[in-house]
């Protein structure tokens, strides 16, 4: 690779891109019920589903295509994803949106977990976080400019035109990954399955998983409905929702780049149990001051950013535990992110439907309290 600097800033490009895909619906969810004729809960089905395949796809692409280059695996990856995002945009039965959301999250996780493995494989260890930090850029960018972009362009663009824009960005980073990777790039090998395996074992990776399901179960279910959650509680944040949504891009921007810092000064055990004390701490405030306007939006906001700290030590730690050799496992954990938000979402929609939007604070609440308990058996077994 003869670029690596300018490679792993086209991957960067690519997760706000991806990071986009992912999340769009998120900030518009209620246009994209009132379009579809459908309700809020079912319209968050569109990320649940995305979720699902994202789960699901990582870890079985690896082992069905383990024969395949990787470095071809994740081209054919990303020419998927932009083939399901052009038909998207022209189907218009709910269901089959379902599906194709489905086969999105399969094709784009992924892409993101073997290029993620990519970018460790040509970074230094003492290095790791701050790279990690600058990848994850991408995200917070897209939560920043793009997705509070798309609710202010939402009066004027329908979200299959949102999607299309995005469709002609991913077309243009594949032409660039066409002529920049070769096969022979590192961490191009094929996976031996055997050797992976006998990394699931280890209680490390095994608690880091956990960790990972359960944060992004409780963070998950609840900001995939945080537009609705937030207009709820105060409808007149509705006019303001495209700049809130700055503010949490923001937030989750800063959280980022904090934690990379972190995890390289003391490692990624201790800054977990950090960020699980700080998340649990931010949803008991937000419970709190719910009933307060400035201070569930304070206080939400500073949850993002807590969970943006933790979140990038997640992946991390995993290539870590393993000396970056098992991307079978870093797609295990990755899944787990989708599969948290999935079953999170999916919680989140049955507590909207009995008890109101307002309630689902609470799982968020239990999630923390259990990666708490988690990180603390892990830091005193594997760390003192």
């Amino acid at each position: 690779m003869k670029k690596p600097f300018i490679t792993i800033l086209a991957f960067t490009a690519m997760n706000f891109v991806l990071s986009m895909i992912a999340s769009v619906f998120g900030g518009i969810l209620d246009k994209v019920a009132a379009s579809l004729n459908i309700t809020v809960a079912s319209a968050g089905l569109l990320n649940t589903l995305y979720s699902y395949g994202a789960a699901f796809g990582g870890p079985f692409t690896l082992v069905i295509f383990r024969k395949i280059n990787r470095v071809k695996l994740l081209k054919i990856m990303l020419l998927i994803a932009i083939l399901t995002a052009l038909i998207l945009v022209t189907v218009k039965s709910y269901g089959v949106l379902l599906v194709i959301r489905f086969i999105m999250g399969v094709a784009v996780n992924s892409y993101g977990v073997l290029s993620l493995s990519l970018v460790l494989s040509i970074t230094g260890k003492e290095r790791q976080g701050r790279t990690m930090a600058f990848l994850v850029a991408g995200n917070s960018l897209a939560m920043v400019v793009g997705v509070p972009l798309t609710r202010a362009l939402s009066s004027l663009l329908g979200w299959r035109e949102i999607f299309l824009i995005l469709d002609a960005m991913m077309a243009a980073a594949l032409i660039y990954f066409h002529f920049s990777l070769s096969d022979g790039s590192p961490d191009s090998s094929e996976v031996d399955l055997k050797n992976e395996l006998n990394y699931v074992k280890d209680g490390r990776v095994l608690l880091i998983i956990a960790f990972t399901m359960l944060m992004f179960l409780g963070y998950g279910g609840f900001y995939t409905y945080i537009t609705p959650y937030l207009i709820e509680l105060f409808p007149s944040f509705e006019s303001a929702m495209s700049i809130i949504l700055v503010v949490f891009g923001i937030a989750s921007f800063i959280g980022n780049w904090i934690g990379g810092i972190v995890l390289d000064k003391i490692g990624y055990a201790k800054s977990m149990l950090i960020g699980a004390v700080l998340q649990f701490a931010m949803v008991l405030l937000m419970i709190a001051f719910q009933p307060l306007k400035w201070g569930t939006l304070i206080f939400t906001t500073l949850m993002v950013l807590c969970a943006w700290f933790t979140g990038i030590h997640l992946n991390t730690g995993i290539a870590q535990v393993t000396e970056n050799r098992s991307r079978f496992v870093l797609s295990l954990n990755s899944s787990c992110i989708f599969l948290g938000n999935a079953f999170g979402s999916s919680l989140s929609a049955v507590v909207i439907t009995l008890k109101g939007i307002q309630n689902i604070l609470f799982i968020t609440l239990a999630t923390t309290i259990l990666i708490i308990l988690i990180q603390l058996i892990s830091v005193k077994k594997y760390t003192f």
